[in-house]
């Protein structure tokens, strides 16, 4: 199977100029009511990334994560699945690093039940939690969160630095995720470092192969899940933002996700 080549475009991902191919169309895997139910795949061969077009408004947006409920299932609230979660987040704490000195201060992006601050508080319970989401949802669940902010990034005090900051499935959701590693850098002391987990690409998949994988994607999430990213997305986004790569593994669930760390230069 091959692509349409289209002509030179903006790649709303990294913004270069780029001959987009487009992989296929998609419809919707959530029942709310959006702007289009017209939506397509396209993958830009500069920075190796996948995105779903258009992109969904602020409406749109707003049904998604401000009228629905997102944590209710089993899938995090049963023992077992705990279990599993913090498991991994607790690890990657450890393995990763990401908790260089007592007293730490953690920041969660789009935290939910704020897990990384959770596995943070039980690998140092020095360590002060700040988790921010734009939903309520799970602001009154977590015992293990210091401060947790309801309201965008931005309505936090730009003042307060961070040693750690965190992004769990969140990148994926972002219309412009470039604008929000900018807002975290920033954020972040010197040496300070970001945690990032998120979908990557269907098991294998290259982009001479089509639609047909994405169709049977456990993360293919419309119009949630906006950017697949790539390595080389982050390679070329995070300098502009004074941050640099320390750990890449995009092998997680036989390469369906990705494990990142960047740290503040």
């Amino acid at each position: 199977m091959f692509f349409k080549r289209k002509t030179k475009t903006p790649c709303r991902a990294c913004g270069e100029n780029a001959s987009l191919d487009v992989v296929g169309k998609v419809a919707p895997t959530h029942p709310g009511p959006f702007h289009t139910s017209e939506f397509e795949l396209l993958h830009c061969p500069e920075c190796d990334s996948v995105y779903l077009n258009p992109a969904p408004t602020d409406d749109d947006l707003r049904v998604l994560y401000e009228e629905s409920v997102q944590f209710a299932d089993d899938h995090y609230t049963s023992d077992e699945q705990i279990g599993k979660i913090l498991e991994y987040y607790g690890s990657a704490v450890r393995d990763r690093q990401l908790l260089s000195h007592g007293e730490a201060r953690v920041l969660e992006v789009g935290a939910g039940f704020a897990w990384v601050s959770r596995a943070s508080k039980d690998a140092d319970a020095s360590c002060f939690t700040v988790a921010q989401d734009v939903s309520a949802e799970c602001a009154d669940k977590c015992a293990w969160v210091d401060q947790y902010h309801v309201g965008s990034l931005e309505s936090l005090p730009a003042s307060e630095k961070f040693d750690l900051a965190s992004m769990t499935h969140v990148i994926e959701h972002l219309v412009d995720p470039e604008s929000m590693l900018g807002a975290i850098s920033s954020r972040l002391k010197v040496g300070g470092k970001l945690f990032v987990t998120a979908p990557h690409r269907p098991t294998g998949w290259s982009p001479k192969m089509g639609i047909d994988a994405w169709k049977a994607y456990s993360y293919l999430h419309v119009p949630a899940h906006v950017t697949y990213f790539s390595d080389t997305w982050f390679k070329r986004v995070a300098p502009r933002h004074g941050m640099k790569i320390v750990h890449w593994d995009a092998q997680h669930e036989d390469g369906q996700a990705f494990e990142l760390v960047l740290q503040r230069i």
